[in-house]
């Protein structure tokens, strides 16, 4: 099994409700925010908005709460304008064992984009990765004045 990396970059988009820095996911070296969400005007749900808001998105990716739909999938990004998965989503299923975490079947706005997408992740890395999110944008909502 081929261990993935992840990393993430401060992305700014620019546009309603006003610009937001979030973090996107880079495995591998390649934006996730390019390949599955910017043609939807998506940003990443980590490093942005309120500080609870951003605590509950990690403890989310890290599976220490429930995922955000009912069918186990974790949304990675979502609207910007108001956060509601209704206006859509790119969502995975998110899995661990003691050593791995494994993102599968990534899907946005209703269509599966691959089937066998599949990233495998160290646990370690991947929780140290996620934590550090927190605060990267600020913390603050784009339509808070």
């Amino acid at each position: 099994m081929k261990k993935s990396k992840l990393e993430f970059n401060m992305r700014l988009r620019e546009g309603y409700p006003g610009p937001i820095y979030f973090a996107d996911f880079i495995i591998d070296g390649q934006s996730l925010y390019n390949m599955y969400a910017k043609e939807f005007g998506f940003v990443s749900c980590l490093g942005w908005g309120s500080e609870e808001f951003q605590q509950e998105q990690i403890s989310r990716l890290l599976l220490l709460s429930k995922p955000d739909f009912s069918n186990g999938k974790n949304s990675i990004y979502i609207c910007p304008a108001c956060a509601d998965l209704e206006c859509g989503a790119v969502s995975l299923f998110i899995e661990k064992t003691k050593e791995i975490i494994t993102w599968s079947y990534i899907d946005g706005r209703g269509e599966l984009f691959d089937k066998q997408l599949m990233f495998h992740f160290d646990k370690q890395d991947y929780i140290e990765q996620i934590k550090c999110t927190y605060g990267l944008g600020g913390f603050k909502f784009p339509w808070d004045k």
